[in-house]
């Protein structure tokens, strides 16, 4: 019986606005051969709107972009 295949490990960058948390991602991504995925890519358009008037997330706006984020895999 063949053994199923372990998925693979999913690392997270964590860090304060533009510290270099891409930068360090995508060069940590193309190192391990693995995907990169760009955090705020995954915002709905609201969520993109209240930033860019800097104006901070709740919980609440952070619900619908962590269940794109887990939707991944």
């Amino acid at each position: 019986m063949e053994a199923a295949a372990a998925a693979p490990p999913v690392l997270v960058v964590m860090g304060v606005m533009g510290c270099g948390k891409s930068t360090v991602a995508a060069l940590l991504a193309q190192g391990l051969g693995a995907a990169f995925y760009e955090g705020d890519a995954f915002h709905p358009p609201a969520n993109i709107a209240k930033m860019q008037a800097g104006t901070p997330l709740c919980d609440a706006d952070r619900w619908p972009w962590l269940q794109q984020l887990a939707d991944i895999h």
